[in-house]
């Protein structure tokens, strides 16, 4: 799925991703702008659904599902492009719980 079919079993480890990887990959902000709107979305609901304004009511809540859907999918889509981006290199991102090579 999305580049990452062609792992082999010797590389099924999970990848993580390293500190500053969204720094230098700015292609998820997006995801973070939608999910962002949202939020802000969501708090527009709630104010028209306090006022009684029914109509109003129905068209925040599906906004707030629309953006907070499509921006949750773009930050996964960009995550896994990432991860096809490194593996391609043979990086694998830091392997929680394990000391980099010569830390002992």
């Amino acid at each position: 799925m999305f580049g990452l079919d062609t792992l082999r079993k010797s590389d099924s480890r999970h990848w993580h991703a390293s500190a500053g990887d969204a720094i230098a990959d700015n292609f998820n902000v997006p995801g973070i702008v939608m999910v962002m709107l949202g939020i802000g979305a969501l708090a527009m609901t709630i104010v028209a659904a306090g006022s009684d304004f029914r109509g109003w009511t129905v068209i925040g809540g599906i906004a707030t599902a629309v953006l907070w859907i499509g921006g949750v999918t773009e930050l996964f889509i960009e995550h896994r492009r990432e991860e096809a981006i490194e593996r391609r290199f043979g990086r694998r991102g830091h392997q929680p719980g394990q000391l980099p090579r010569g830390a002992r």
